[in-house]
């Protein structure tokens, strides 16, 4: 026994030493910001190459845009073991090439964050990084951390020294630090990248979802909206999410990292918004009151938290062995995007916590607004061509992808007499593949016919996805019993009283937004708008050229039915029939009119539901027969009618 027991010994230390030896070890200090950058070292293990390269990445999974991290290092030097330097070459705008590799010891570098550049191609918030110092660092660590080619799945550790009245966010494990340092180990690259961490003052909610424990840290400018706050909106959906999934998560843990805009200040790349990752999902939106916040957050979050089923457990090779510098697409973003945008919608109305009919609500938007995007081509073929000549087909994923991912559903309901469905399909190939075992590209159709049971679902998706044919989605609703209309009604709530789209002009002159009568909804002429009115202060912030978009856009995100509303408008000064004619032919004539004087008008008024014309309208038909009853059932569960959800 001593004798196996040491020879255990000396093969656990070797194994240690040999792992130790292989770790890329990087460090950074948050306490030394300079010119709004952060210096960065990597101590790298023994190289055996003569020559190496060193990368940051060009996109990132999750991302579908090529942003060309390397853009953001400067001042990269590389050194010996003696502190000596090393001659080195750039490649381009993300790579390095390092000469007499074997002597290498560290490579050092200054990155600055993305987003407040001043470099065109502007990284969308959520997938870039933020230095301020003393307030906050957001790190997605493909922003921050370079790599060696070759090196990816190296294991990686992370020391960051910080202020001591700092914590660092993130799913990945802490296994070190004292009171102003952290230590992280992250497997490999891939994993890191796919970590996100949020360095802010800590405002932390844990929370258990069946089998899974969930970190919320949040930062707020004001303070106004903690992470406690959010937690009963987050709640239901996780828990109705594990329900969905079988009452298990494939996950033991997650992380909500949440930054918080100040009101009225928006982001650089005009957008807010989240991006997904396999343990953690990173929100950039906007600060408001707490229940508004939470309800945004919960329905992104429907979303993104998603993910953990695909692309995690369920991934093609392109995705699993994802290359930084070259990338290659897979065909099945529909699956990816799709098939977790469906979902997200999907469990809501399965689990009561939205009607039948928000639900059919929201996918005859996306079959209307899918209209926008080329049908000609196939879906697996946009997929794997969103980067250069379908690039902007992408956004289609969330639009068709979801709508793919619903007839997929109702398909295999319809096929199994209501018995098997995507959660089904979707279970079935976490197991058959999960976290560590990639699928084929020019397979899945075939594994989706075999793992169902189903052949003719091959030949259905060769035809609706790898080919052009039409999604049956009114034959489908008829089986399901909900009634299709190429034209009908939804009611929606207005959050501005007028069309965005068809409601709102531009006045040079004044700068200023100007309403159309045309696009004023009956909220809006309840609230007193008018044609011609120019929109000057939005609930308390006035509107100027600078943040119109800002304004409009936070506001928007937080708005809620009931939420009272408080516009100032600039109206020109009412006169008299006579005196309008009198203008009127002068103008005809050609003569000059100096404008009408302009007057300061207080609106408000509670934001309410709107009937709006809606292209493919889909209704529950309440004289379905037992057939139709039976497979919708199965679809939505013991569904909740409007009706229901308002007693």
């Amino acid at each position: 026994m001593i004798k196996i027991s040491l020879m255990l010994s000396a093969l656990f230390f070797s194994v240690l030493m040999q792992a130790q030896n292989d770790v890329l070890k990087y460090k950074i200090d948050l306490n030394k910001v300079v010119d709004d950058q952060l210096t960065v070292e990597l101590t790298v293990p023994q190289m055996k190459e003569d020559k190496v390269s060193f990368h940051l990445p060009k996109m990132v999974p999750g991302t579908y845009s090529i942003y060309n991290f390397g853009r953001f290092v400067t001042d990269i030097d590389v050194f010996d073991k003696d502190g000596n330097g090393l001659d080195f070459k750039k490649v381009d705008d993300n790579s390095w090439e390092i000469l007499d590799a074997k002597k290498l010891a560290k490579i050092v570098y200054k990155v600055e964050d993305t987003w407040d550049t001043k470099k065109d191609n502007v990284v969308f918030e959520p997938a870039g990084t933020n230095i301020d110092a003393d307030k906050v660092f957001v790190f997605n660590n493909h922003g921050i951390f370079g790599f060696i080619k070759g090196m990816e799945y190296n294991p990686i550790r992370i020391e960051i020294d910080r202020p001591a009245k700092f914590f660092g966010g993130t799913a990945m494990k802490r296994v070190g630090g004292d009171e102003d340092t952290d230590i992280f180990e992250a497997r490999s690259y891939h994993y890191l990248v796919d970590s996100p961490i949020m360095f802010a003052e800590p405002d932390t909610a844990i929370i258990k979802v069946g089998n899974a424990e969930v970190l919320i840290h949040t930062y707020s400018p004001s303070g106004k909206v903690k992470s406690k706050d959010l937690v009963a909106d987050i709640f239901p959906v996780l828990d109705a999410q594990r329900e969905y999934l079988g009452g298990k998560l494939p996950v033991d843990n997650y992380a909500f990292i949440i930054f918080l805009n100040k009101t009225g200040q928006g982001f650089l790349s005009g957008s807010a918004g989240a991006l997904e990752h396999s343990y953690s999902s990173f929100y950039c939106l906007f600060e408001g009151k707490p229940e508004a916040i939470a309800q945004t957050v919960r329905d992104v979050a429907a979303h993104e938290f998603f993910h953990i089923v695909t692309p995690l457990s369920i991934h093609s090779e392109e995705i699993h062995y994802f290359d930084f510098i070259d990338p290659k697409m897979s065909e099945h973003l529909w699956l990816y995007e799709g098939v977790t945008e469906y979902s997200a919608q999907h469990v809501q109305a399965k689990q009561g916590l939205v009607s039948a009919e928000h639900f059919l609500d929201e996918m005859s938007k996306k079959m209307s607004s899918s209209e926008m995007f080329n049908d000609d081509i196939s879906f697996t073929e946009m997929s794997k061509t969103c980067l250069d000549e379908n690039k902007r087909q992408y956004s289609n994923v969330y639009l068709k992808g979801a709508l793919i991912g619903m007839v997929v559903d109702l398909k295999l309901r319809i096929l199994s007499g209501g018995n098997y469905g995507i959660q089904n399909l979707m279970v079935d190939l976490s197991r058959k593949y999960g976290i560590n075992t990639p699928f084929k590209d020019s397979e899945l159709f075939d594994e989706m016919a075999a793992l169902s049971g189903f052949p003719e679902i091959k030949n259905f998706m060769q035809q609706h996805v790898g080919g052009t044919v039409e999604l049956p989605i009114r034959e489908l609703m008829k089986a399901a019993g909900i009634n299709y209309s190429d034209n009908g009604f939804i009611e929606e709530v207005s959050l501005f009283g007028f069309d965005p789209q068809r409601g709102i002009t531009f006045d040079m002159t004044r700068g200023m937004l100007k309403l159309l009568g045309l696009g004023i909804d009956d909220f809006g002429k309840e609230l007193g708008f008018k044609d011609g009115d120019l929109l000057k202060s939005w609930n308390g912030e006035e509107l100027k050229l600078t943040n119109i978009q800002q304004v409009l856009t936070s506001y928007a995100m937080s708005a809620g039915e009931g939420n009272e509303l408080k516009v100032i408008v600039l109206r020109e000064k009412e006169i008299s029939a006579k005196e309008m004619k009198k203008r009127e032919k002068a103008i005809k004539k050609g003569k000059k009119v100096e404008d009408l004087p302009m007057t300061e008008v207080n609106l408000s008024g509670s934001l309410k539901k709107v009937k709006v014309p809606q292209k493919h309208a889909l209704t529950i038909d309440d004289q379905a027969s037992e057939q139709q009853l039976l497979i919708r059932k199965s679809w939505l569960g013991e569904y909740k009618r409007e009706k229901d959800m308002k007693k």
